[in-house]
Protein backbone atom coordinates (compact mmCIF):
# COMPACT_ATOMS: atom_id res chain seq x y z
CA UNK A 1 0.00 0.00 0.00
CA UNK A 2 1.45 3.38 -0.68
CA UNK A 3 1.82 6.46 0.97
CA UNK A 4 -1.24 8.56 -0.15
CA UNK A 5 -3.31 5.03 0.56
CA UNK A 6 -4.13 6.30 4.46
CA UNK A 7 -5.92 9.31 3.03
CA UNK A 8 -8.26 7.53 0.66
CA UNK A 9 -11.68 6.36 2.13
CA UNK A 10 -12.75 2.93 1.21
CA UNK A 11 -14.48 3.88 -1.97
CA UNK A 12 -11.46 5.51 -3.41
CA UNK A 13 -9.08 2.53 -2.19
CA UNK A 14 -11.71 -0.14 -3.76
CA UNK A 15 -11.67 1.79 -7.13
CA UNK A 16 -7.75 1.90 -7.31
CA UNK A 17 -7.94 -1.97 -6.54
CA UNK A 18 -9.95 -2.30 -9.72
CA UNK A 19 -7.91 0.00 -11.81
CA UNK A 20 -4.81 -2.05 -11.27
CA UNK A 21 -7.28 -5.24 -11.57
CA UNK A 22 -9.08 -4.08 -15.17
CA UNK A 23 -5.69 -2.85 -16.54
CA UNK A 24 -4.16 -5.01 -19.71
CA UNK A 25 -0.96 -3.37 -19.50
CA UNK A 26 -0.16 -4.09 -15.77
CA UNK A 27 2.13 -7.18 -14.98
CA UNK A 28 -0.05 -10.16 -13.84
CA UNK A 29 1.33 -10.31 -10.27
CA UNK A 30 0.25 -6.85 -9.58
CA UNK A 31 -3.69 -7.61 -10.85
CA UNK A 32 -3.58 -10.72 -8.82
CA UNK A 33 -2.74 -8.91 -5.84
CA UNK A 34 -5.45 -6.37 -6.56
CA UNK A 35 -7.53 -9.15 -6.83
CA UNK A 36 -6.79 -10.72 -3.37
CA UNK A 37 -7.00 -7.20 -1.54
CA UNK A 38 -10.68 -7.25 -3.01
CA UNK A 39 -11.49 -10.57 -1.94
CA UNK A 40 -9.78 -9.74 1.40
CA UNK A 41 -11.72 -6.86 1.68
CA UNK A 42 -15.02 -8.44 1.23
CA UNK A 43 -17.38 -5.44 0.69
CA UNK A 44 -20.19 -5.83 -1.67
CA UNK A 45 -18.36 -2.81 -3.50
CA UNK A 46 -15.26 -4.63 -3.13
CA UNK A 47 -17.53 -7.95 -4.79
CA UNK A 48 -18.53 -5.91 -7.56
CA UNK A 49 -14.88 -4.32 -8.30
CA UNK A 50 -13.89 -8.13 -8.72
CA UNK A 51 -16.38 -9.43 -10.93
CA UNK A 52 -15.62 -6.60 -13.68
CA UNK A 53 -12.56 -8.54 -14.47
CA UNK A 54 -14.62 -10.90 -16.65
CA UNK A 55 -15.53 -7.75 -19.03
CA UNK A 56 -11.93 -7.33 -20.24
CA UNK A 57 -9.72 -9.76 -22.28
CA UNK A 58 -5.74 -9.72 -22.33
CA UNK A 59 -3.76 -9.77 -26.16
CA UNK A 60 -2.44 -12.98 -24.62
CA UNK A 61 -5.47 -15.76 -24.51
CA UNK A 62 -3.59 -18.24 -22.45
CA UNK A 63 -2.89 -15.86 -20.06
CA UNK A 64 -6.45 -14.32 -19.62
CA UNK A 65 -8.16 -17.63 -19.40
CA UNK A 66 -5.81 -18.55 -16.65
CA UNK A 67 -6.65 -15.33 -14.46
CA UNK A 68 -10.21 -15.93 -14.91
CA UNK A 69 -10.23 -19.11 -13.99
CA UNK A 70 -8.08 -17.71 -10.75
CA UNK A 71 -11.13 -15.15 -10.31
CA UNK A 72 -13.74 -17.52 -10.52
CA UNK A 73 -12.00 -19.31 -7.53
CA UNK A 74 -12.04 -16.35 -5.57
CA UNK A 75 -15.27 -15.82 -6.00
CA UNK A 76 -16.69 -19.04 -5.12
CA UNK A 77 -14.47 -18.45 -2.06
CA UNK A 78 -17.09 -15.65 -1.04
CA UNK A 79 -19.98 -17.77 -0.66
CA UNK A 80 -23.24 -16.57 -0.16
CA UNK A 81 -21.68 -12.85 0.22
CA UNK A 82 -20.97 -13.12 -3.82
CA UNK A 83 -25.31 -13.08 -4.42
CA UNK A 84 -26.31 -9.54 -4.32
CA UNK A 85 -23.20 -8.17 -5.97
CA UNK A 86 -23.16 -10.96 -8.85
CA UNK A 87 -27.15 -10.08 -9.55
CA UNK A 88 -25.86 -6.67 -9.71
CA UNK A 89 -22.81 -7.22 -12.27
CA UNK A 90 -25.13 -9.66 -14.02
CA UNK A 91 -27.41 -6.51 -14.85
CA UNK A 92 -24.71 -4.64 -15.75
CA UNK A 93 -22.02 -5.98 -16.97
CA UNK A 94 -20.91 -6.70 -20.63
CA UNK A 95 -19.80 -10.03 -21.14
CA UNK A 96 -22.07 -12.59 -19.10
CA UNK A 97 -20.35 -16.22 -19.62
CA UNK A 98 -18.44 -16.17 -16.59
CA UNK A 99 -20.60 -14.32 -14.63
CA UNK A 100 -23.59 -16.44 -15.37
CA UNK A 101 -21.74 -19.49 -15.00
CA UNK A 102 -21.17 -18.37 -11.05
CA UNK A 103 -24.22 -17.78 -10.69
CA UNK A 104 -25.55 -21.04 -11.57
CA UNK A 105 -22.89 -22.50 -9.13
CA UNK A 106 -24.55 -20.51 -6.41
CA UNK A 107 -27.98 -20.66 -7.44
CA UNK A 108 -28.73 -23.81 -9.72
CA UNK A 109 -29.91 -23.57 -13.26
CA UNK A 110 -33.11 -22.60 -12.33
CA UNK A 111 -32.52 -19.42 -10.87
CA UNK A 112 -29.85 -18.60 -13.10
CA UNK A 113 -33.15 -19.14 -16.58
CA UNK A 114 -35.06 -16.85 -14.45
CA UNK A 115 -32.45 -14.66 -13.57
CA UNK A 116 -31.71 -14.55 -17.37
CA UNK A 117 -35.18 -13.87 -18.56
CA UNK A 118 -35.16 -10.27 -16.84
CA UNK A 119 -31.85 -9.71 -17.90
CA UNK A 120 -33.06 -10.12 -21.52
CA UNK A 121 -36.10 -7.61 -20.65
CA UNK A 122 -33.14 -5.08 -19.30
CA UNK A 123 -31.18 -5.35 -22.61
CA UNK A 124 -34.28 -5.31 -24.52
CA UNK A 125 -35.26 -1.96 -23.36
CA UNK A 126 -31.45 -0.29 -23.91
CA UNK A 127 -31.61 1.92 -26.95
CA UNK A 128 -27.31 1.53 -27.08
CA UNK A 129 -25.83 -1.10 -29.95
CA UNK A 130 -24.35 -3.23 -27.79
CA UNK A 131 -25.84 -6.47 -28.66
CA UNK A 132 -23.20 -9.29 -28.02
CA UNK A 133 -24.52 -9.64 -24.25
CA UNK A 134 -28.06 -10.28 -26.25
CA UNK A 135 -26.12 -13.06 -28.49
CA UNK A 136 -24.70 -14.45 -25.47
CA UNK A 137 -27.62 -14.66 -23.20
CA UNK A 138 -29.56 -16.31 -25.87
CA UNK A 139 -26.64 -19.03 -26.78
CA UNK A 140 -27.04 -19.85 -23.18
CA UNK A 141 -30.36 -20.18 -22.83
CA UNK A 142 -30.40 -22.13 -26.49
CA UNK A 143 -28.73 -25.51 -25.00
CA UNK A 144 -32.19 -25.15 -22.14
CA UNK A 145 -35.59 -25.94 -22.87
CA UNK A 146 -37.72 -24.21 -20.42
CA UNK A 147 -41.79 -23.33 -20.03
CA UNK A 148 -41.01 -19.19 -20.37
CA UNK A 149 -38.34 -19.26 -22.80
CA UNK A 150 -40.86 -18.94 -25.85
CA UNK A 151 -42.29 -15.66 -24.37
CA UNK A 152 -39.35 -14.13 -22.80
CA UNK A 153 -37.22 -14.72 -26.35
CA UNK A 154 -39.87 -13.42 -29.33
CA UNK A 155 -39.54 -9.79 -28.22
CA UNK A 156 -36.03 -10.66 -29.49
CA UNK A 157 -37.21 -11.04 -32.81
CA UNK A 158 -37.70 -7.90 -33.37
CA UNK A 159 -34.02 -6.45 -32.48
CA UNK A 160 -32.16 -4.30 -34.64
CA UNK A 161 -29.25 -6.39 -34.35
CA UNK A 162 -29.48 -9.86 -37.06
CA UNK A 163 -27.19 -12.16 -34.92
CA UNK A 164 -29.78 -11.31 -31.52
CA UNK A 165 -32.60 -12.03 -33.85
CA UNK A 166 -30.86 -15.51 -35.25
CA UNK A 167 -30.24 -16.25 -31.76
CA UNK A 168 -33.34 -15.71 -30.86
CA UNK A 169 -35.30 -17.89 -33.00
CA UNK A 170 -32.76 -20.57 -32.38
CA UNK A 171 -34.00 -20.97 -28.49
CA UNK A 172 -37.44 -21.01 -29.76
CA UNK A 173 -36.33 -23.65 -32.12
CA UNK A 174 -34.85 -25.70 -29.29
CA UNK A 175 -37.81 -25.35 -27.10
CA UNK A 176 -39.86 -28.31 -29.50
CA UNK A 177 -42.43 -26.77 -29.09
CA UNK A 178 -45.61 -25.67 -31.58
CA UNK A 179 -45.93 -23.03 -30.09
CA UNK A 180 -42.87 -21.42 -31.34
CA UNK A 181 -44.42 -21.79 -34.84
CA UNK A 182 -46.39 -18.42 -35.05
CA UNK A 183 -43.58 -16.26 -33.49
CA UNK A 184 -41.23 -18.02 -35.81
CA UNK A 185 -44.03 -17.74 -39.13
CA UNK A 186 -44.37 -13.94 -38.23
CA UNK A 187 -40.49 -14.01 -38.48
CA UNK A 188 -40.38 -15.50 -42.14
CA UNK A 189 -42.98 -13.19 -43.60
CA UNK A 190 -41.74 -10.20 -42.12
CA UNK A 191 -41.06 -8.24 -45.77
CA UNK A 192 -38.88 -5.85 -43.51
CA UNK A 193 -36.33 -9.25 -42.55
CA UNK A 194 -33.39 -9.19 -45.11
CA UNK A 195 -31.26 -11.44 -43.31
CA UNK A 196 -30.87 -14.56 -45.85
CA UNK A 197 -29.13 -16.42 -42.74
CA UNK A 198 -32.14 -16.15 -41.08
CA UNK A 199 -34.50 -16.89 -43.36
CA UNK A 200 -33.16 -19.56 -44.62
CA UNK A 201 -32.21 -21.19 -40.96
CA UNK A 202 -36.27 -20.87 -40.77
CA UNK A 203 -37.32 -22.58 -43.69
CA UNK A 204 -35.51 -25.44 -42.85
CA UNK A 205 -37.11 -25.66 -40.05
CA UNK A 206 -40.85 -25.49 -41.10
CA UNK A 207 -39.73 -27.85 -43.71
CA UNK A 208 -38.28 -30.21 -40.91
CA UNK A 209 -41.61 -29.44 -38.36
CA UNK A 210 -43.79 -29.52 -41.83
CA UNK A 211 -45.72 -26.75 -40.05
CA UNK A 212 -47.99 -25.18 -42.02
CA UNK A 213 -47.35 -21.70 -43.88
CA UNK A 214 -49.15 -19.58 -46.22
CA UNK A 215 -49.27 -20.29 -50.09
CA UNK A 216 -48.00 -17.31 -50.98
CA UNK A 217 -44.99 -17.28 -48.13
CA UNK A 218 -41.90 -15.60 -49.83
CA UNK A 219 -38.95 -18.25 -48.90
CA UNK A 220 -35.19 -18.04 -49.61
CA UNK A 221 -33.45 -20.17 -52.33
CA UNK A 222 -33.57 -24.11 -51.87
CA UNK A 223 -37.17 -24.25 -50.71
CA UNK A 224 -40.83 -23.98 -51.95
CA UNK A 225 -44.01 -23.63 -50.87
CA UNK A 226 -45.92 -26.88 -51.74
CA UNK A 227 -49.50 -27.77 -50.18
CA UNK A 228 -48.97 -25.41 -47.67
CA UNK A 229 -45.42 -26.79 -46.35
CA UNK A 230 -41.62 -25.77 -47.24
CA UNK A 231 -39.96 -27.95 -49.05
CA UNK A 232 -36.83 -28.43 -50.24
CA UNK A 233 -37.01 -27.09 -54.06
Amino acid sequence: MGLFDFWMNEDQKIAKQQRLLTDRNQQAEERDKAARWLVDNGSPKAIVALLTRFDIALENGLKDKAEKETMLELLRSLGDALSRPLERHLERCRHIALPLQLYVDLKGEEAATVKLFEILEIERKKDDFKPEKKVDALVWLAERRHPRAIDATVPMLADFDEGVRYAAAEVIVAQQDDAGREPLLGLLTNPEEDSNRLRTRLAEVFSQRRWAVPDDLPVPVGYAVREGRVVAA
